[in-house]
């Protein structure tokens, strides 16, 4: 267990059970370490009984998109991590908020005792700050770690303990429950010869209070719930629901056709998203996802990632997101060419790249990330792209809600928007190409970077960046469908723009390369897969005439297939495994992008390639050995993570449901027009 951390928990866990002869059968959750009760009284070591503690090989494991299931020899643990849609707390009652914000998770420990002597489950955590007994407090057994986090049970049959050791525990050396010395805290319950038992236990966390600086808040689930102990006897009480969720969600991806390497990889993803949440009370609603192990604050670069999840799940997420970027995070600047950084030009309208880092909002106006004074490195500004991804992210929102209430009470936003989206391609109408020409005066003279930020310049670098250029095209469409919507004339300028940019990146097609060069400047001679990333956005606004090889940028698509047959090959953008590599210029890829990329090849482009069916295993061989001690990663190096550690922006995988979906749906189609019944 862990609160407010980003990375998984390391604390250790025992479950299992011991027999009557006194033989200790445990999963291999914790270290072998020696008993802290050392340090205080002389080693007995030699009165120890034998244990047993199961093996890999001897363990199996079911890992689905809600819930996480080990079974050995004699014992089973179930871990139900449900979730569903979470309820726009404008229009929901204070139950379903109440149902969807309980900060707990549910575990259920079976012992089938099938010999002849009386076995004994056990459940128990360690923790380095004390711990106290429920004690029948609100009828719960357990324990909790200052009242922040804990475990309990309502069986009346289980009995708690606080020990150096679960073993020095079960053999009664005192009778003390409240022996607050001690580090491991559990519940115990006797399963007669011949009999199962089953012990269902919450694990909850709390805290009270503002948990936020420079912004204060509270957490929104305060609201419900006055303590630790409420948290956890709810969490018993509902605990039906709850696990029928989760095992709602587990059918649905069972049932999905996605592949078994496919469905590992969201569910994984999905963990560490919701790992990485926090909902949050500044009297309304605030929605953060923080950044993985950097712990920055809706970072916008994920955001623009993470929507398709969000939309499918609690599209008042994207929201009220977007709306708390307009209200503290957007800012004005002016623009400079690169070959004279003194002489500025009128900019715009951008966003931050963040909200702040660790629970600390950043002043308003600034990020906690972006640095002026660098040129294309790490920590430089990311307007452009930043600005992009809040347009995006606003036309996908507009079309999958119809929240007409958004796109007018914003009408001044989205114009601004346009305005400092031209002026960053050429202050001059006449010399513009579509492309970010001119970098942000926040840079001090530097350059701005894209969200590839430890990439090379193949990725790296946001000036006259294909990638780049593929959401700018991307955005002056959603600005065209969007201001159209408004009455506004502006929408022809949008329009306008996207062919612009579109015509520039098909004429920049390189025939003796064969591919369409990462950044249309220094003869550069990267290939990226990533080129066609933004065709997403389009498609998901319903713009399925713009991602079309007959549609108005038909000559752009068909660019873009010829760019990736090129790069879709071993040595260029794939490994020899089949995984793949976003840039053939740099051994650094992110998973989160492959996966939305995969989506746009696939289901969009309809290509395919050959060997393709072998990159979700690699890529699962990237998640399970590559980064079996950090949870879900993104930033990986040869299937090696290098940053991006426990990262919620892998839920982009959510998109291939959709092509499940729409595959089924087709076939329903074809079946019906055949006169087939279908079921």
């Amino acid at each position: 267990m862990a609160l407010e951390r980003g990375s998984p928990a390391d604390s250790a866990v025992y479950i299992g059970y011991r027999t009557a002869s006194g033989v200790m059968h445990s999963f291999p959750f914790f270290e072998d370490a020696e008993s802290e009760a050392e340090r205080f009284v002389q080693s007995d070591a030699e009165n120890r009984k034998s244990n047993r503690l199961f093996k890999a090989a001897n363990i199996q494991r079911d890992y689905g998109w809600a819930t996480d299931r080990f079974v050995a020899e004699g014992v089973q643990v179930m871990i139900y991590s449900p979730f569903g849609e979470i309820p726009d707390p404008a229009e929901a009652s204070p139950e379903a908020l109440a149902f969807a914000s309980c900060p707990a998770t549910l575990l259920e420990v079976t012992v089938e005792n099938s010999s002849t002597e009386e076995w004994e489950l056990f459940f128990a955590h360690h923790s380095s700050s004390p711990w106290i007994p429920f004690s029948g407090e609100a009828g719960l057994r357990g324990a909790s770690s200052k009242g922040s986090w804990g475990f309990a049970c309502s069986d009346e049959a289980a009995e708690e303990f606080i020990d150096f050791g679960v073993e020095q525990a079960l053999e009664r050396t005192h009778t003390t429950p409240n022996f607050l010395l001690a580090p491991i805290a559990g519940l115990a319950v006797r399963v007669p010869a011949g009999e199962g038992k089953t012990l269902r236990i919450a694990l909850g966390y709390y805290r009270a209070g503002t948990v936020t600086f420079n912004q204060p808040t509270s957490y929104w689930y305060a609201r419900y719930f006055d303590g630790l102990s409420e948290v956890l006897r709810y969490a018993l009480d509902q605990s039906e629901r709850y696990m029928a969720l989760a095992r709602k969600r587990d059918e649905e991806l069972q049932a999905s056709g996605l592949s078994e390497a496919q469905q590992f990889l969201l569910a994984h993803a999905t963990h560490s998203y919701f790992g990485s949440t926090q909902w949050l009370d500044n009297g309304d609603p605030l929605w953060v996802v923080n950044e993985g192990e950097y712990l920055m604050i809706n970072t916008l670069d994920l955001t623009v990632d993470m929507l398709f999840f969000e939309l499918r799940y609690s599209p008042w997420t994207v929201r009220n997101v977007l709306e708390h970027f307009v209200r503290r995070y957007a800012y004005y600047d002016e623009v400079f060419e690169p070959e004279a950084p003194q002489t500025l030009h009128p900019g715009g309208l951008s966003f931050t790249h963040d909200m702040g880092v660790g629970n600390t909002f950043s002043p308003e106006q600034y990020s906690c990330y972006e640095c002026g004074g660098l040129d294309r490195k790490c920590f430089s500004y990311m307007t452009c792209e930043q600005l992009t991804n809040w347009v995006l992210c606003a036309g996908v929102y507009w079309v999958h809600t119809g929240d007409d209430s958004f796109v007018e009470e914003h009408k001044e936003v989205l114009l601004a928007c346009l305005e400092s989206m031209l002026n960053r391609d050429h202050p001059d109408p006449e010399k513009r190409n579509g492309l970010m020409g001119f970098d942000s005066s926040r840079t001090d003279g530097g350059g701005e970077i894209t969200t590839y930020d430890s990439l090379d310049h193949s990725l790296g670098q946001a000036r006259n960046n294909v990638y780049l250029g593929g959401k700018c095209w991307a955005a002056y469409l959603a600005l065209e469908k969007l201001l159209e919507h408004l009455n506004e004339a502006a929408a022809t300028e949008a329009g306008v723009a996207a062919k612009r940019c579109a015509d520039t990146l098909s004429n920049a097609f390189d025939e003796q390369l064969g591919f369409l060069p990462a950044v249309l400047e220094d003869d550069n001679q990267s290939a990226i897969i990533p080129a066609v990333e933004a065709l997403v956005y389009p498609y998901k606004m319903g713009l399925h005439d713009a991602v079309s090889t007959e549609g108005p940028f038909g000559a752009y698509i068909e660019m873009l297939k010829r760019h990736l047959a090129y790069v879709l090959r071993p040595g260029v953008c794939l490994y020899e495994d089949g995984a793949w590599k976003l840039s053939s210029s740099a051994d650094n890829s992110w998973a989160s992008k492959i996966c939305l990329n995969q989506f746009v090849v696939r289901h969009i482009l309809g290509m395919r390639y050959e060997g393709e069916e072998r990159a979700d295993e690699a890529h699962v061989r990237w998640q399970v050995e590559g980064a079996a001690d950090q949870a879900c990663c993104d930033q990986f190096s040869s299937g090696k993570p290098i940053g991006s550690l426990y990262y919620p922006r892998i839920v982009t995988s959510i998109l291939w449901l959709e092509e499940m979906e729409q595959e089924r749906d087709e076939k329903d189609c074809d079946a019906s027009a055949e006169g087939v019944v279908v079921a």
